[in-house]
């Protein structure tokens, strides 16, 4: 398969120099190095010390570097000169901008305990004591029985619906197939049927995922499900009962559509609203890509010579598929850590977008690529607020309530730094009420809910400290600034009950269990409030 144009960097007009002295590993093996400081890829890459010849000097600079950095320069002034960018230009420079952390930035120290942040966490709190339920309220002794479905039609105006529903609803936000692969592996099913190999399970998961969602954002609070709905979810089942029974075969396989396969089971899985069999699935598809990339380097090690080729780009975003749906899962569970791919070598934070070419859909893969891009960057910052508020102590004195505030300045400048870097065709304005204006754009939609999310759960631990009194005897200083956190917290609350969505989607278990949340802490300072403690004296609720 051929390469893909390299970065907007690599395209300038001269020729390439030849580079310095190669490390001590690269010349034994008489292999190219790319000659990276302090290590070069290939050392990182098998976690190699990297050891350059003493007598060459480390700051030197080759005259190609100097050229690249004038080149990439120029076209930073050239984009600020820029009355107004582009499309095109708007996610390349997105793009030029998160690709430069690497995976150091953004981890979360391993010797933190991470504590879920749900709904009995709340429910722990010394306030919901005389209310708190005995059992776990997502626990269940057997899961539900699936039954027996017939064969599904398998025509092709049926699988081409089914293609179309798929790639609107749902490869939008998670890019993790190449399309035309999925369109001649559709066809072939159209004519042939269901065969048994891993290819006809993947088909079969597809239309499975892309009968049971739907593919618009509704504000609805009717719980009545439509005939036609009704219809769609037996056609979701009938296609599940096809790919559960080749879904063994696929996962012993060590290839990409393996992978693929667990991951789109994980997915369907949290349609049907539950999350321990996703999570099931979810971390057998990251044991599955660990695997695929320890056999097959090539695949997950991306090089200068490589280019960017179209089996890394899926390896890319599988992994981050996974990860990410991992850590959304915990952030409500009691599951182990860190995720399964929370230490996966990847060279970057971000995966790297592929070329999109001169396609007609070029536009729409380039916005949905920078969605998923944008999606990622929330996911490390929710994952240190989760860390932040892990970290804090169940009983915090006087010195921990002032390191907590100082925490969530830090953190709400990292918010803002998120919302201010997204692209122009996804900013939205931050609500400054109790409500916010109604949103079309699904997109959108998502990443505005992200942000009310996590500014809710930077201020949620000042809101504890009210309604469990915890800071009635501290300084008298502190309250103002706890109760001004407390209130912002409720005001994120009202805002997250305000932005329902009344679709079936891949997060509506996520969304309910957010719902219930902020419904309980709305509860507990109601609750709270009517005793009018000192420190709820100024709390805006």
């Amino acid at each position: 398969m051929a390469d893909g144009p390299s970065s907007g960097v690599a395209q300038a007009p001269f020729p390439k120099s030849r580079g310095v002295t190669a490390c001590q590993k690269c010349r034994t093996r008489k292999t190219r190095c790319d000659n990276r400081r302090p290590t070069c890829g290939f050392c990182l890459k098998r976690r190699l010390t990297c050891v350059y010849p003493a007598d060459e000097d480390p700051g030197s600079v080759t005259g190609a570097e100097i050229l690249h950095a004038i080149h990439h320069l120029t076209k930073i002034v050239e984009n600020q000169h820029s009355p107004q960018q582009s499309p095109a230009q708007t996610v390349e420079s997105l793009s030029s901008s998160v690709r430069q952390p690497t995976l150091d930035n953004w981890a979360v120290p391993q010797n933190v305990t991470i504590r879920p942040q749900g709904v009995e966490s709340i429910l722990s709190w010394k306030i919901f004591a005389a209310d708190r339920p005995a059992s776990c309220l997502f626990a269940q002794s057997t899961p539900p029985s699936l039954g027996n479905y017939p064969v599904p039609d398998t025509s092709y105006p049926q699988l081409a619906w089914l293609e179309a529903q798929y790639i609107e609803a749902l490869h939008t936000k998670n890019p993790i197939i190449d399309l035309d692969e999925l369109h001649h592996m559709m066809i072939h099913v159209a004519e042939n049927g269901f065969d048994w190999s891993t290819g006809a399970c993947l088909v079969a998961l597809v239309c499975a995922n892309a009968a049971i969602t739907d593919s618009h954002t509704e504000m609805s609070s009717s719980p009545e499900v439509t005939a036609e709905k009704k219809a769609e979810i037996e056609l979701s089942m009938q296609f599940w009962s096809v790919a559960v029974k080749r879904l063994g075969y696929a996962s012993a396989q060590n290839t990409v559509q393996a992978v693929q396969c667990l991951c789109l089971a994980g997915i369907w899985y949290m349609h049907r609203l539950e999350p321990l069999e996703a999570w099931k699935h979810f971390n057998l598809a990251g044991a599955a890509w660990h695997t695929l990339s320890l056999t097959h380097g090539e695949l997950s090690g991306n090089t200068e010579d490589q280019g960017c080729s179209n089996e890394f780009n899926l390896m890319q975003a599988l992994c981050f598929t996974i990860w990410k749906s991992e850590c959304e899962l915990r952030l409500e569970l009691p599951l182990p850590t860190p995720p399964i791919l929370d230490n996966a070598y990847l060279p970057l934070a971000f995966p790297q977008p592929p070329d999109f070419g001169s396609h007609p859909d070029a536009s729409d893969k380039e916005r949905s690529w920078y969605y998923y891009l944008s999606e990622i960057a929330a996911r490390h910052v929710i994952n240190r607020l989760v860390q932040m508020n892990s970290e804090a102590p169940e009983f915090p004195n006087e010195k921990h309530v002032r390191r907590m505030i100082s925490q969530a300045e830090l953190m709400q400048s990292q918010i803002s730094d998120w919302h201010s870097s997204l692209p122009p065709i996804f900013h939205f304005d931050t609500p400054q009420g109790y409500t916010a204006d109604a949103v079309a754009d699904p997109m959108v939609f998502i990443l505005r809910h992200r942000y009310i999310s996590l500014c809710e759960l930077v201020s949620r631990p000042f809101v504890r400290l009210c309604v469990d009194q915890l800071a009635d005897e501290m300084d008298a200083s502190l309250h103002g600034i706890i109760t001004s956190y407390a209130s912002q917290c409720v005001r994120f609350c009202i805002l997250k009950l305000d932005q329902v969505a009344g679709h079936r989607h891949q997060g509506t278990w996520y969304g309910i269990r957010v719902a219930t949340s902020a419904a309980l802490i709305l509860a507990a300072v109601d609750v709270g409030n009517s005793g009018n403690p000192p420190s709820f004296q100024g709390l805006d609720c």
